[in-house]
């Protein structure tokens, strides 16, 4: 049995370091890892500026593969660059089974147009963000991250031009969050009553973040085009930059509460990983519902609530400890190094 996972955007999108992304222990590492260690041939596979052949190692796992194809086109922007060699890899390859990462990078489509859909070959998707794309329909089976996504691709409503994904070919998929690295840290000074992690571009918004930096010491973590217009709008905001994602953890640990600074995702990897520190979150409820930040763990809000919720929240210390704890234990319980282990059963099942 073979299975190859495919990277849909180039490793280095949003990460400017490629060392920095070989150090990352998330689920799109530890699932090739999870199969591995269950006798499969596996392989992750992506996009970068240069062929490369390297070898996965993460702790308590089976070494596996990583081969990364040179980019050759796809535009000036990051997300859409493709590779001609990975598409030609696949053609030539015998995998029983192909996972792509992603429903709408440029890669993937590339990869699909180019290597799948001719050929008729066997894929699975794994929504990272967008629950739609054009390559969705086409696909065995989608593990999905959210309610919301679920509800959305089985009753696609007024887009009939979106073929209803059934029941049975989705399976939700949680989070892999290294619970060790991010975990509380209880003497930690408190720096910032409200934190946020995130790539500073036009599609994140920020005017609550700005808005609650009035009334309350904000941080903001992340790098992104954005940085130089979004620290003259909202002054006020400690805007740390990108850093390394090792370091995350500390700075998590000097808030009290973490504040999600989107409208568009569904289910954004750094609300798990600020449960895990024991930092109780607090997302506007557009599109992230009780699934993703369970009451006891943080709160959902809207434009009119958000701002006095938060207010209430920092003030009542008692519950604001409380929240911490379940975040952790939330986390611990669904999101931890095994959760993927129902998903790698199903893909073996896909397979055969």
């Amino acid at each position: 049995m073979r299975i190859i996972f495919v990277l849909t955007y180039p490793v280095y999108h949003g990460i400017a370091d490629l060392s920095e992304w070989l150090r990352w222990d998330n689920r799109d590492r530890r699932m090739p890892g999870l199969l591995a260690a269950q006798g499969v041939d596996v392989e992750l596979w992506g996009v970068g500026h240069e062929q490369l052949d390297l070898i996965s190692d993460l702790p308590d796992r089976p070494a596996y593969p990583i081969r990364i194809f040179p980019m050759s086109g796809g535009g000036a922007k990051t997300r859409d660059h493709v590779s001609d060699a990975m598409a030609a890899a696949a053609r030539d390859d015998t995998a029983d089974l192909f996972v792509l990462i992603g429903t709408n990078g440029g890669a993937g489509y590339h990869f699909h147009d180019s290597a799948l859909k001719p050929d008729r070959r066997r894929y699975a998707i794994i929504i990272g963000g967008d629950y739609w794309s054009r390559i969705v329909p086409g696909a065995d089976f989608v593990f999905t991250e959210s309610a919301a996504q679920e509800a959305a691709l089985g009753h696609p409503g007024w887009r009939i031009w979106r073929r209803r994904i059934a029941a049975e070919r989705m399976q939700r998929l949680p989070k892999t969050i290294d619970i060790d690295r991010f975990a509380p840290a209880p003497g930690a000074t408190k720096r910032w009553d409200v934190i946020a992690v995130s790539r500073l571009t036009r599609w994140k918004r920020f005017d609550e973040i700005g808005r609650l930096s009035a009334s309350h010491r904000v941080a903001v973590v992340g790098g992104g085009p954005q940085a130089a217009m979004l620290a003259r709008r909202f002054p006020r905001v400690e805007w740390l930059g990108h850093r390394p994602h090792d370091s995350v953890p500390a700075l998590l640990h000097q808030a009290r509460l973490y504040f999600h600074a989107g409208r568009r995702d569904y289910f954004p990897r750094a609300i798990p990983e600020a449960m895990a520190c024991g930092v109780p979150v607090v997302a506007m409820d557009d599109r992230i519902g009780p699934d993703v930040v369970p009451p006891s763990c943080g709160a959902l809000v809207d434009d009119h609530s958000y701002e006095p919720l938060v207010a209430r929240l920092l003030d009542d210390t008692a519950r604001l400890g409380a929240m911490a704890k379940a975040a952790r234990a939330h986390v611990v319980a669904r999101h931890g190094p095994q959760s993927s282990e129902a998903a790698c059963a199903r893909l073996m099942e896909l397979a055969r």
